[in-house]
């Protein structure tokens, strides 16, 4: 091969290599900038969470009292922000009423009393997580699905005044599992509207409950708390227990009922999820912040 041929072919190595090498330059100096900013973003958004962890002012909630339902809320009791603080409060009213022994009506009393704190503990209105409690699900949700950011995790429903049916009946079945009673999820599905309760098994046979919509248990009681199919069988009945509520929703809704699985947590996907984004929402800045680090030495050794 001719010498002119050989020094050309090195010569277009050469400069083919300073091409190279001058791309990745330019590529790593993006980069490098690029983490820097989501670092610095996701540092300052864990920080604004730490200090807002509880803050009643970072809640979001789309609904708030005086919204026409005749609630039994008592603003007192947002006091009982853990289940832990909530479990002692029902126990100290068992205890109160019935004595610390517990007796055969165990399950019926003390589930009683649990539905009738939850009834006054929250009144109705879905709590979200949004950016300043768990900016990962309030981002995620608003790219895929809004309701993803509907919080299901009982610890964080408990920081809220305002619950829907769903958290209001998790509330309940957390208590249930921690006090060993059985229970199961009721799901309505009507034409106009849904709906989220609860069943509780004890003296035999299931026995009905809903905290959110928070029927007149007096008429309940007085049937000795039906089971939701006894109940939406009985048009009377069921309209009579729901007096505060249109006629054609309450028919609407109550005949559709649906039964989940017994002791089983209702949204076990969701609470996955908002742990997993829980957690990256406190720590996603050392990803960003370990990338950064990496970028520029690659920047600053490709540079020399």
């Amino acid at each position: 091969m001719p010498v002119h041929w050989i020094f050309f072919k090195n010569q277009c190595i050469a400069f083919n290599s300073i091409s190279v090498i001058r791309f990745m330059k330019r590529k790593l100096y993006f980069l490098q900038y690029l983490f820097l900013v989501f670092f610095l973003l996701t540092a300052v958004a864990s920080v604004i969470q730490v200090m807002n962890i509880n803050d009643p002012i970072a809640l979001e909630i789309n609904e708030l009292p005086g919204n026409g339902r005749n609630e039994d809320f008592d603003p007192s009791l947002f006091r009982l922000n853990s289940v832990e603080t909530l479990i002692n409060y029902c126990d100290s009213i068992y205890d109160f009423r019935h004595g610390n022994a517990a007796g055969k009506d165990f399950e019926k009393n003390y589930t009683s009393i649990v539905s009738s704190v939850l009834r006054k503990r929250f009144y109705h209105g879905y709590s979200y997580y949004g950016l300043k409690t768990n900016y990962m699900a309030f981002l995620v949700s608003k790219t895929i699905n809004d309701g993803y950011r509907a919080i299901v995790v009982p610890r964080d429903i408990l920081k809220y005044p305002a619950a829907a049916c769903s958290q209001q009946t998790i509330i309940m079945m957390e208590i249930l599992k921690k006090k060993k009673i059985t229970y199961r999820k009721i799901g309505f599905q009507g034409k106009t509207s849904g709906h989220f309760s609860i069943e509780v098994f004890y003296d035999g046979d299931w026995h009905f409950y809903d905290t959110n919509m928070e029927p007149d248990e007096a008429v309940l009681n007085a049937y000795n708390r039906p089971d939701i199919a006894t109940l939406s069988g009985n048009k009377d009945l069921l309209l009579k227990a729901y007096k505060n509520y249109p006629e054609e929703l309450i028919l609407d809704v109550f005949p559709t009922y649906t039964y989940g699985p017994v002791n089983s947590f209702p949204a076990p996907r969701g609470i996955i999820f908002q742990q997993v984004t829980q957690i990256l929402s406190y720590t996603l800045w050392i990803f960003f912040l370990i990338l950064f680090l990496y970028v520029r030495r690659r920047y600053l050794r490709i540079s020399k």
